[in-house]
């Protein structure tokens, strides 16, 4: 029996796009590969698409439907993939869910990669790394500074993006993680739940310019860090506790020499300890700051994609299926 899987894709203004995403997996799979529901969540875009400008699906396509969720509001990607990934979570007749960017950098042709190693680890989140990167030496070492903060202050290494093949139990733990939210490739790895990576190429996009430029890649980054935003309050406490230690420690040492010896230059004893005591003072608001920040974080209500993405959606409309002729728009 086929695998049901739902495509799950953002999209903002590039529908062009999303009609060659469609056209390259009708082309590359047949129905007795997977059964596909392709769910694009219009994320605030200008224009929309419809039964009347949507795409028509061949009675032996692959893709069992197109769907579209629109959005209130522009959320943003990650916020946007949340609110599918929630609006998805209920379903029993799907067997998992992919991730991916309708631009055409997640290729479809390696969606027969996550699928074969899903069937060979199918309790497993299947995400796929890309083994090689085209962007510009800037974006490259933006990246990897990313990479190297995010384990510094998680304790975690973070080597994927989005593209990748959940599980429906996967889907459900998520859709119930407030750290969803802000970023999925974190929250996976806070989730606990079991991964595993591939190796996959970045393609080419169908049309149009990447909108992941340097400031962007800095809002994904901190989006990301969020996820684990109760340990960098511990770890940014600790520090700031040791720095407090070594400031007392060195203060009394400069009082030390300065009474019982005759090494200290005259001034010089006073000179430190005024700057000592400045960073003492510091670490010390510091410390209290990060204490008042993680006790308030702790307490807050947090949004659950489950229950509170709900109220972004403006409205679910199915815009094509394998039928002969087109029909008018229905709600799903």
């Amino acid at each position: 029996m086929a695998w049901r899987l739902a495509i799950l894709t953002p999209v903002l203004d590039d529908w062009p796009s999303l009609s060659e995403l469609i056209s390259e997996i009708n082309a590359g799979y047949s129905a007795d590969d997977a059964e596909f529901e392709l769910i694009a969540v219009d994320d605030g875009s200008s224009t929309s698409w419809t039964a009347e400008t949507g795409p028509s699906l061949p009675l032996n396509s692959c893709i069992k439907s197109v769907s579209v969720i629109q959005l209130a509001l522009n959320l943003g990607h990650q916020r946007a993939i949340a609110v599918g990934l929630a609006s998805l979570s209920e379903r029993t007749d799907l067997d998992g869910v992919v991730v991916m960017d309708s631009d055409g950098e997640d290729r479809p042709s390696d969606l027969a990669i996550l699928m074969a190693m899903s069937r060979t680890h199918p309790a497993h989140v299947i995400m796929a790394r890309r083994a090689e990167r085209s962007e510009t030496t800037v974006f490259k070492i933006g990246y990897q500074i990313y990479k190297t903060l995010f384990r510094l202050l998680s304790g975690h290494g973070i080597s994927f993006g989005n593209f990748c093949l959940l599980p429906m139990p996967a889907v459900h733990r998520l859709a119930h993680m407030p750290e969803l939210w802000n970023n999925l490739p974190a929250t996976i790895i806070r989730s606990r739940l079991r991964h595993c990576t591939v190796q996959t190429k970045r393609g080419k996009r169908y049309t149009g310019q990447s909108k992941m430029n340097l400031p962007a890649l800095v809002v994904h980054g901190l989006s990301a860090m969020s996820v684990y935003t109760d340990i960098i309050f511990v770890r940014v406490l600790l520090a700031a506790f040791g720095l407090c230690a070594v400031s007392i420690v060195s203060i009394i040492s400069v009082v030390m020499i300065r009474l019982t010896t005759t090494w200290a230059i005259p001034g010089w004893a006073t000179t430190v300890v005024g700057d000592l005591l400045i960073i003492l003072i510091q670490a010390l608001i510091l410390l209290v700051a990060i204490t008042l920040m993680l006790l308030a974080n702790r307490s807050a209500r947090q949004l659950v994609p489950i229950t509170d993405t709900t109220a972004f959606i403006a409205e679910r409309q199915l815009v094509a299926s394998r039928q002969p002729a087109r029909e008018a728009p229905v709600n799903v």
